[in-house]
């Protein structure tokens, strides 16, 4: 009888300590409460805090509490797999978050939801965000890269603005051109996602295993292929003509210079279109990423944040959580949000309804990074590399600065592939 009342005490205890013993959080008027975390602020934080409002004053059974987190992964690696994660939390860290322990696959969510239709959403997008096939999170502010340019600088150089660059060799012309005591012709701000996006474009991989897309994780980079050679050529030509501006890793001093007119074109995130039509007291374009000469344009990597269901929060959260979701990217919450920012709508039909229907018909700067979106082809090149390791992305960084701090391009690209393999192979 002893052996056997002690053996319901362990398995009582064991069955205790292996449940999630977390509440449902309610209102007092018995909403179920889904706390949310997000990294935006400014413009876009109000934008989103008023979808939030609208979306809890039409909901009978869901209250949304948004929180700012200014850096959501170290966040999440505190306490995401505890009972204080949020439901619903945003971030861009596909390989990080898909293979932490604390989230519930969206994918599962869609299977179980006869009501949603994966096939609604941007087949790139799906791509993009998706990792072995399986889409883990929802996208939701998601941005392209493109080449935005001063055209009153254009102008006054003689250079026709409804003709941008379309090439390495063009952009390397035109930046001649603009160059002057007083400006530089180009520049591209020191960041990771362009390098990977300037091979995206001529349906070149960064990375073997397909980018880590497929099921392998990549092991060796291919930083130091001919497509790699090529573009870090390109961008030394023009750091030694003068005709590149190297305005260091913190993108609102490249942003800086081309709204004080010191610079005549860039290559910048689709998200700050609305802010520079809002702000500028010049005309501006934008205009696709540039393709080495020879090369067809395939398409370009997506930039942004998705949206994560965490696996801490009770059933009745989660669903909850997954009715946000679900909203967030209804065509009409899609329209408002991309008219609102730039970001570019992860559901098409956004584009047909109001006032994105509108925006674009009249800002054309608009339309054009949702035509870039939708003018990439699928692939594990434009989908861009999968890693796990943040330290990789450093590296790539690192290499961009010493370029145009002077180092020759064998050197650096020699230096920056053998750092990378170490790091993918340990």
């Amino acid at each position: 009888m002893k052996k056997a009342l002690m053996l319901i005490i362990i398995m009582g205890l064991v069955l205790l300590g292996c449940s999630n013993s977390k509440e449902t959080a309610k209102t007092e008027d018995g909403k179920t409460v889904v706390a949310f975390w997000h990294n935006l602020d400014g413009d876009n934080a109000e934008t989103l805090d008023s979808i939030i409002k609208k979306f809890n004053k039409q909901s009978d059974s869901v209250k949304i509490k948004p929180s700012f987190q200014d850096n959501v992964q170290q966040q999440m690696r505190t306490v995401g797999s505890t009972n204080s994660a949020p439901t619903v939390f945003m971030g861009g860290d596909t390989a990080y978050y898909s293979q932490s322990s604390y989230i519930t696959p969206i994918e599962e969510m869609i299977e179980a939801d006869s009501e949603f239709d994966i096939s609604d959403l941007n087949e790139a997008v799906v791509e993009n965000h998706s990792l072995d096939g399986k889409l883990n999170a929802m996208p939701f502010n998601v941005f392209v890269p493109l080449l935005f340019y001063n055209v009153e600088l254009f102008e006054e150089a003689g250079l026709d603005p409804d003709n941008p660059p379309e090439t390495f060799s063009e952009v390397e012309k035109t930046a001649q051109t603009l160059t002057s005591k007083d400006v530089h012709g180009f520049a591209i701000p020191i960041d990771t996602s362009f390098i990977y996006n300037l091979f995206a474009i001529q349906d070149e991989l960064v990375f073997n295993n397909d980018n880590g897309r497929t099921g392998a994780d990549p092991t060796e980079t291919l930083l130091n292929s001919t497509a790699g050679k090529d573009i870090y050529t390109w961008i030394d030509d023009m750091n030694k003509a003068g005709t590149f501006g190297n305005y260091g890793r913190t993108w609102s001093n490249t942003q800086l210079a081309f709204s004080s007119g010191e610079l005549g074109m860039y290559l910048e995130s689709s998200a700050v279109t609305g802010i520079w039509l809002d702000t500028l007291d010049f005309d501006f374009q934008t205009a696709p990423m540039p393709v080495p000469d020879g090369k067809e344009w395939t398409g370009v990597n997506q930039g942004g944040s998705q949206l994560w269901l965490s696996n801490q929060a009770t059933d009745e959260e989660q669903t909850a959580g997954w009715e946000f979701i679900k909203y967030l990217v209804s065509p009409e919450v899609q329209s408002e949000w991309a008219a609102s920012t730039g970001y570019v709508p992860v559901t098409p039909e956004a584009a047909e309804v109001s006032p994105l229907k509108e925006v674009y018909s009249e800002h054309e700067q608009f339309k054009e990074a949702y035509d870039a979106l939708n003018n990439t082809e699928p692939t594990e090149t434009t989908a861009g590399p999968s890693l796990g390791k943040v330290e990789v992305s450093e590296q790539i960084a690192q290499s961009f600065e010493d370029l145009i701090q002077g180092k020759n391009v064998e050197d650096v690209l020699n230096e920056a592939e053998e750092k990378i393999n170490s790091i993918l192979q340990e």
